[in-house]
């Protein structure tokens, strides 16, 4: 469930049971069957987020029906690619989903907050305390106590005990002189005989967690006043005297209000109102319960378990109300390289130019796929185009996960942001391992790269030849120069011929300006001349006669992979390879000479490269010395 729907589902139910609470006090319990009414709802607040951990989910498939899943040609994934790496300087406002969770991390920050200051205040008030001598051994003994705790003085403030291992009545000095001074210490010690310095955390704990509900803090309030009205009943009851005790109630009042909140039991609650229904409650003639009390509180508790336990199946299982905006908050790999976008492309196999629905996320087989946002489950299978497929749904998007080596989620299974459902693979048409990614919405599809939030890998990698939109680097600034003298237009260079594997090489890239006859008029060094004679020369001795212009057919074009460092100053390039072919048709001692030295590595490696090899007379083949080759890298 999404947390929009997580704090609306505990506002509605803490209104619920503050309703429920509210009309079975009409029926005038006694003050220990409304405190249990009041506990018994604080309680219920917690049973459906408790009742998720074992309630099976109740489950809510996307009500959109998409179009039969399109089966997909297979596609040739480059292991390394051309590349340049994902600019991320861009700031974005963070969801409004996030914005919400901080506000109630910070509201939880705020509780924790007040309640420290709390207890600094009370500790500084115990300091400032002083120790007084007052006969309570006997009130002890008649309420039951094995310990008699100790009596201490206060500068200011309401009566008060503190100290669960070793407890202390604090009365303001302004009371300890006072006639009705022991009705206020049996006040405090039938406080610690019934154990309030235990509940009363856990009575006020219901508002610190759900801070954002005002029903929650009711809850509270009702709790608080309770827990006085029951200590009230049995300190009259024990001084025999209901309008001496009355007298002090309101003595204490008029004469110590609480100065500073303290995380305390105070005499008197900080609250109007509360002094008055106290007395009316004191005074008023004890009437004979109904019995239908106990048939009412039966059946709140038949209605109320339920639809905690219905709430708590829904926390666990069931989707987030359909909504247009998705809330992602998780990358959907840790690193991978797009190697092919969203849109028409050009099929690396077939030529034809078809449209792409997703995106294909290059990286090595086995790595973990993770849910980028809290959805269900709604397809977990194997298919023909896309292999092992999950699809998960959240509201009305839709993703597909395909080409999995395996499937880790169950069909109708609730997956939160970060839930691995499987692992990347090439279940399907594919001849390498990647993840074909899918969004859909309203039955059609989006660009994965366009949607608002999602994060395909917290380390990207574009391919240059993918199809996408390459960020662009921000322009250095052009400095002024002097005007240079005009100078005679040179005349257009002729185009060099350029064979299939050339322009293969090239492939698809656009905006790269091409450097043209730089293969005929570069200046060749004196190792690339030497080489080139000395391979002349053994091709003679071997018997072969080639043409100059001659170059093995490819059977497998090479794949460069492009330097980092020309790829981040956007630098295009022109290379000529010399190498040897061997009998096998895999390039030997290789040489490159660039118009960058930084191409030069990468050209010679020819990565992935093989050729035709040459055959004899006899139809045998053989070693060739000395071949040329061109390759071009360009970039976007």
């Amino acid at each position: 469930m999404s947390l929009f729907g997580l704090i609306a589902l505990a506002f509605g139910w803490s209104a619920a049971l503050w309703l429920l609470a509210t009309a079975l006090c009409t029926l005038k319990p006694s003050p220990r069957m409304a405190q249990a009414i009041w506990r018994g709802a604080a309680a219920l607040m917690f049973a459906p987020f408790l009742a998720s951990a074992f309630m099976p989910g109740l489950t809510q498939v996307a009500a959109q029906a998409l179009p039969d899943l399109p089966v997909l040609d297979a596609l040739t994934v480059q292991s390394d690619a051309v590349f340049v790496e994902e600019s991320t300087t861009e700031f974005r406002i963070p969801p409004v989903a996030t914005l919400v969770l901080w506000a109630l991390v910070a509201g939880w920050f705020v509780r924790a907050v007040c309640w420290a200051v709390g207890q600094a205040r009370l500790q500084r008030l115990k300091q400032t305390s002083r120790p007084v001598i007052r006969p309570v051994r006997h009130w002890a003994d008649a309420i039951g106590l094995r310990r008699v705790p100790d009596v201490r003085i206060i500068p200011q403030g309401a009566p008060f005990l503190a100290g669960i291992v070793r407890p202390v009545v604090f009365i303001p000095a302004a009371l300890i002189s006072k006639q009705h001074t022991p009705q206020i210490i049996v006040h405090e010690l039938v406080h610690l005989k019934r154990g309030d310095l235990l509940t009363r955390p856990f009575d006020r704990m219901v508002a610190d967690i759900f801070w954002f509900s005002p029903f929650a803090w009711a809850l509270r309030e009702r709790l608080d006043y309770w827990r006085e009205a029951i200590v009230d009943e049995e300190t009259a009851e024990l001084t025999g005297d209901r309008i001496a005790y009355a007298r002090a109630l309101t003595q204490v009042a008029r004469l110590a209000r609480p100065a500073l909140i303290l995380p305390v039991a105070a005499f008197t609650l900080k609250k109007e109102g509360t002094l008055k229904m106290r007395l009316t409650q004191l005074l008023s003639e004890t009437h004979h319960r109904p019995k239908r009390l106990g048939l009412a509180v039966a059946a709140a508790l038949a209605l109320a378990t339920p639809l905690a336990l219905a709430q708590g199946s829904l926390i666990r299982g069931a989707a987030a109300l359909p909504t247009d905006a998705v809330t992602y908050s998780h990358a959907v790999l840790d690193k991978a390289k797009l190697t092919s976008a969203f849109g028409v492309r050009k099929h690396p196999v077939s030529g034809e130019l078809k449209q792409h629905q997703g995106v294909d996320l290059a990286e090595e087989e086995g790595k973990p796929i993770y849910a980028p946002t809290s959805a269900i489950v709604t397809r977990a299978e194997m298919t023909n185009g896309y292999g092992n497929l999950v699809e998960i749904a959240a509201g009305e998007t839709v993703l597909r996960f395909g080409q999995l080596k395996d499937i880790k989620v169950s069909l109708g299974e609730s997956v939160s942001a970060g839930t691995v459902i499987g692992s990347l693979g090439q279940s399907g048409q594919a001849t390498g391992p990647h993840l074909h990614l899918e969004v859909w919405r309203a039955g059609q599809a989006v660009d994965p790269m366009a949607e608002p939030g999602l994060i395909l890998a917290d380390s990207l990698f574009i391919t240059a030849n993918s199809g996408a939109k390459v960020p662009q680097p921000p322009a250095a600034p052009v400095p002024d120069a002097a005007p240079k003298p005009a100078s005679i237009p040179a005349a257009p260079l002729a185009p060099i011929k350029r064979d299939v594997a050339f322009e293969e090489i090239r492939g698809e890239v656009g905006g790269c300006e091409v450097i043209a006859n730089w293969a005929n008029t570069r200046e060749k060094s004196a190792v690339w001349l030497a080489r080139l004679d000395a391979s002349k020369a053994e091709n003679k001795l071997a018997g072969l006669s080639l043409n100059a212009n001659w170059t093995p057919e490819a059977v497998n074009y090479p794949r460069p992979s492009y330097p980092a460092d020309a790829a981040k100053k956007r630098l295009s390039g022109g290379c000529m390879v010399l190498f040897d072919l061997g009998a096998d048709g895999v390039p030997q001692n290789t040489l490159a000479e660039c118009t960058d030295p930084v191409f030069e590595s990468s050209a010679a490696a020819l990565k992935g490269a093989t050729f035709k090899p040459l055959t004899n007379k006899a139809g045998k083949p053989v070693d060739v010395k000395g071949i040329t080759y061109p390759m071009e890298f360009c970039i976007a």
